[in-house]
């Protein structure tokens, strides 16, 4: 686990919300508390659909939706003249982006093995900080998926010249 404060708060938060920068994330949950409490189960829920509708989309692999799809409401419910008190987004790296992380092709990872790689955004008190995590179902011995997603993160960061310090 890596955690990482965020000191251009605005910078970041254009990117998280204006921008597209985590568009190709899955969003597994959210919690926003400004003038009231907002949670949002990023769970995809296929049942909504009619049969031809359900057809004619894409279903991504992920069983959340995408933060593309939600972000509109997220930044509906942020904006305003005054910041949240606090929110938090759990963010997953989808399984099609897995093979752009682990790229070296002598270790592959199994959806058996690691459920997500993902990402905490947390902002309170003024400060936002990010955390990484990798869930799984099980114990897993190996911690290279650990250690190559918490160096892939930072360096995604600085790719969009996003300024941090590792805590």
């Amino acid at each position: 686990m890596l955690a990482l404060k965020i000191n251009d708060v605005k910078k970041f938060m254009n990117q998280l919300l204006i921008g597209n920068m985590f568009d190709s994330f899955s969003l597994v949950e959210a919690s926003i508390t400004t003038f009231s409490h907002f949670t949002i189960d990023g769970t995809l829920q296929k049942d909504f659909f009619d049969t031809e509708t359900a057809q004619n989309l894409n279903f991504p692999a992920s069983p959340y939706c995408s933060w593309k799809e939600l972000k509109p409401y997220c930044f509906s419910i942020i904006r305003g003249k005054l910041p949240p008190i606090q929110f938090k987004f759990v963010f997953q790296l989808s399984l099609q982006q897995y093979s752009a992380i682990f790229t070296d092709s002598s270790y592959i990872i199994s959806n058996d093995q690691i459920r997500g790689l993902n990402l905490n955004i947390q902002y309170k008190n003024h400060e936002l900080l990010c955390t990484t995590g990798i869930s799984t179902d099980s114990f897993v011995f190996d911690k290279k998926p650990e250690i190559i997603w918490d160096s892939a993160v930072p360096e995604y960061l600085r790719l969009h010249q996003l300024d941090f310090d590792m805590l």
